[in-house]
């Protein structure tokens, strides 16, 4: 595995904080943004001194780097192929928010070898959008997916937001279908999680907002997968549907195993056992690295039964689910132990075994959390013999 295979791009600028967000972000400026790619520039330089990547995937995540205007937009794309040869790149993703989107950015993206858009549409519920803080309206959806396909970037992704408060059952089926309706090649689905530090986290904690139960987040999560199942949607992984060969080549890379290395605030790598995550400071990562020095991070190297676990757990999420031979290979020994605690997740009905691959089953994939946190507590008491029961009821 080489880290270099799958590079991510953090862009840390925002217009605004969603009601959700606890993910680090900066509001842009033009002079802030300089500095970041400033910075940027010599953080790639620093990496990669001495060699030339040739990833097979790259994905540029924020924030939100379709905010850049068109000359530092250009500027970010051509930063990244001086220090890349991206001629051989099969997936180069960028996301993007609706309303941020121009002809000149899309041709710019299209001339660097972009060839995947992710949107964050969230809901298409103008009154929902408002609610959880976002900057955009559903026309700015439907238009963005229109200019991209005029021209000529098809492989669009939306990402939606299930169990939003306040939200009725009709509001997120009607969501769904509109979603669909625009016939994009991927549709995420994410639960939402209430962050410490967003402004939902806030009302929770004060007691301004109530969380919704299990229940509700099942039944939302069950009402998506009946609707793009329905319309030619593979769910793919947990949180994730796509139309047949579009699946998310860089994500699905990292849950298969594979190592990546991440650039810019709050990235994070991982290189075989080792791993690190720069710190979440523009100005510190922009200050250290204009001194020529790496800019400030959390580092950890982890032992072989820790590094397989972890990548076990993230394979699990896969429907292809896992094949044990296969990460014998890549990693380090299986031990039978492991297999042992695969079985008793079998014998509840957690996970499935079939020629060779074990997959979460349709009963387990709400409990992926559960069946990790069994791995991973066997993980570190198996040498004691240590043996417990996860329960899904």
């Amino acid at each position: 595995m080489n880290a270099g295979d799958h590079i991510y791009i953090h862009v840390p600028f925002c217009s605004g904080k969603c009601a959700y967000c606890a993910f680090y972000s900066e509001r842009f400026t033009p002079d802030l943004c300089d500095s970041y790619l400033d910075a940027l520039e010599k953080e790639l330089t620093l990496r990669f001194a001495g060699s030339e990547p040739e990833p097979k995937t790259i994905y540029i995540g924020g924030g939100t780097p379709s905010i850049l205007d068109p000359q530092r937009l250009k500027r970010l794309l051509a930063i990244i192929k001086t220090y890349a040869q991206t001629h051989n790149t099969e997936e180069w993703t960028v996301e993007a928010n609706p309303g941020t989107l121009s002809s000149a950015k899309i041709r710019i993206l299209l001339d660097a070898g972009v060839n995947r858009i992710s949107l964050g549409a969230q809901s298409f519920d103008d009154v929902v959008l408002k609610h959880i803080g976002r900057r955009h309206n559903v026309a700015d959806t439907v238009e963005a997916v229109n200019i991209l396909r005029q021209h000529g970037i098809t492989n669009i992704g939306l990402d939606m937001i299930a169990c939003l408060p306040g939200v009725a059952e009709q509001t997120w089926l009607t969501s769904l279908e509109q979603a669909v309706s625009l016939g994009p090649k991927h549709i995420s689905v994410y639960g939402l999680t209430i962050e410490p530090g967003s402004k939902f986290g806030h009302l929770l904690a004060e007691g301004k907002m109530q969380k919704p139960d299990d229940q509700q987040t099942l039944n939302a999560l069950s009402t998506a997968i009946e609707i793009l199942n329905n319309n030619s949607y593979n769910r793919y992984e947990i949180s994730n549907y796509s139309r047949t060969g579009f699946e998310c080549a860089h994500n699905t890379s990292c849950w298969r195993g594979e190592d990546y290395i991440g650039f810019g605030p709050a990235a994070s790598s991982r290189s075989r056992h080792r791993r690190w995550t720069n710190e979440s400071d523009l100005n510190n990562y922009c200050k250290k690295l204009l001194t020529s020095e790496l800019p400030p991070r959390s580092e950890e190297t982890v032992d072989a039964e820790t590094d397989i676990t972890e990548r076990l757990i993230f394979a699990f999420r896969l429907a292809e689910g896992v094949d044990l031979a296969s990460f014998q290979s890549k990693s380090s020994s299986i031990n039978e132990w492991r297999k042992e605690a695969l079985t008793h997740l079998m014998h509840e009905e957690l996970v499935s075994f079939d020629k060779e691959r074990w997959c979460l089953t349709e009963k387990g994939k709400p409990f992926a959390d559960l069946v990790a946190e069994r791995l991973i507590r066997l993980s570190q008491g198996q040498s004691t013999g240590e043996r417990s029961t996860v329960r899904a009821d």
